[in-house]
């Protein structure tokens, strides 16, 4: 199964296309994306259909999601003559339901891989590997995560985490390029990333709107720079922790909540 959620959502199996129509279904399939080959609690799902509250009868609603995801799967499997069942790729486990990749690709993974063998680069000192690497990853980005899916809770904390990401990915883009004088490639790339991806952040809003208006122009990326340097030295070091951000991560033994959280105050601070 191969996810792409770095933009539209799009999932399929065998290269048939998973694309449930209800909108709650499509979301069901988000979050089980989200967080592929782990088990996602029921109590998660419930969380991300109905925040304020789960409905009389929402067990069978969302057995009744879990069956309509598993009639696309299953056809999506049928299409391609796939060994699997539909209840071996979206599988109950006790407490919960997992989505089974069977190894297949994830943007997201590959953007996490590609910019960590950037910030790899840099750290050993080839600036040009790091530059590479970097602008690689960005471009698995075509608009934002999770775009035209109904976004609860938990798919909203792993939006905020990953336009997180990306933004740690731009700015170390950036210093690489710079380093190397490259700042006239650099401001073409950015006008091309930073319309993919339209981040709701201000500061990455200004810059494409400077890109824009000046093109290719030092002073524009200088302006940004000591932009970035005065939020960073504002930027508190104590993060207050919400009601959403006290639960904890979905198959995982951290705290989800806290690093949502913390990228979400960021996008805020911005």
């Amino acid at each position: 199964m191969d996810l792409s959620v770095l933009g539209g959502l799009a999932v399929y199996e065998g290269g048939a296309p998973i694309s449930p129509s209800a909108a709650p279904t499509r979301q069901v399939l988000a979050l089980l994306a989200a967080f592929a080959d782990q088990v996602v609690p029921t109590c998660a799902v419930a969380e991300e259909l109905w925040p304020h509250g789960a409905p009389p009868h929402s067990e069978h609603v969302l057995e009744s999601h879990v069956r309509q995801l598993r009639a696309v799967i299953g056809a999506a499997l049928r299409a391609e003559g796939g060994e699997r069942s539909a209840e071996d790729v979206l599988a109950w486990v006790p407490g919960g339901y997992r989505l089974d990749t069977a190894g297949g690709s994830s943007d997201a993974g590959a953007f996490e891989r590609t910019a960590g063998a950037g910030y790899r680069a840099m750290e050993a000192g080839d600036l040009d590997l790091a530059s590479r690497r970097l602008r690689e990853a960005l471009d698995l980005w075509t608009g934002a995560p999770f775009m035209g899916v109904t976004q609860g809770p938990h798919l909203r904390a792993q939006a905020a985490l990953l336009a997180c990401s990306w933004q740690r990915a731009v700015d170390r883009w950036i210093d690489a390029d710079l380093r190397l004088g490259r700042w006239r490639e650099l401001s073409t790339g950015l006008a091309q990333v930073l319309t993919r991806f339209r981040s709701p952040a201000p500061l990455y809003a200004q810059l494409k709107a400077d890109l824009d208006h000046r093109g290719q122009d030092l002073e524009v990326i200088k302006r940004y720079l000591r932009q970035r340097r005065s939020l960073s030295a504002r930027m508190p070091h104590r993060v207050v922790v919400g009601r959403e951000g006290a639960r904890a991560a979905i198959g995982s033994d951290r705290p989800l909540g806290l690093a949502a959280a913390h990228g979400t105050s960021l996008l805020q601070a911005i």
